[in-house]
């Protein structure tokens, strides 16, 4: 008969050594794959959502073409393509618009979205004129990773930088390459 010593169960335990499964290389992988099958079924529950609650409004009132307003939130069908909403003020799954609001994507002018391009972009991921995301591309560049002339994160790569490693021209960081550097660590 097997006593408990712990809280831990039998199977948390490797058998010969007594030391914890998820600290071994396998148990390790059952641990990260727990957590990635935990991620894959929140994003399927979240398309399945979207796709159940179908959102559609375009306002009556158009400029150039587009309305001024147009929502359009869901999925054509589980495994189907995501809808566009496309107007002056656009807000959906994918947007565009002068003002892109989307959940995964925007293209226009201002766009809000986790992968965004336009002329200001606030993103996860971002090519813009000026972009503020966690990976940026752009002219003037906030973020994470920046690059652009004029680029300011932890790794800034561009003309004008400023970040904690900075590669560029004109730059000032922690850890700088270029011409002009004003830092604690040059080469």
């Amino acid at each position: 008969m097997m006593t408990k010593k712990s809280a831990m169960s039998i199977s948390d335990t490797n058998s010969k050594s007594g030391i914890p499964s998820w600290t071994t290389h396998a148990g390790c992988l059952g641990k990260i794959g727990f957590v990635l099958a935990f991620f894959i079924d929140f994003y399927r529950h979240f398309c399945k959502a979207l796709e159940s609650l179908p959102y559609e409004y375009e306002s009556s009132r158009k400029f150039l073409g587009l309305p001024l307003l147009a929502i359009n939130l869901g999925f054509d069908n589980p495994h189907g393509k995501m809808r566009h909403a496309r107007g002056v003020i656009a807000i959906g799954n994918q947007a565009t618009g002068v003002l892109a609001f989307g959940i995964f994507i925007a293209r226009g002018v201002f766009t809000v979205a986790l992968l965004a391009i336009g002329f200001v972009s606030i993103s996860v991921a971002s090519v813009a004129v000026c972009s503020v995301s966690v990976f940026g591309l752009g002219l003037v560049s906030v973020s994470v990773l920046a690059i652009g002339y004029l680029a300011v994160g932890i790794l800034a790569i561009g003309y004008k930088c400023v970040g904690i490693t900075s590669i560029g021209q004109n730059v000032v960081g922690i850890v700088a390459i270029g011409q002009r550097v004003r830092a604690v660590f040059s080469p």
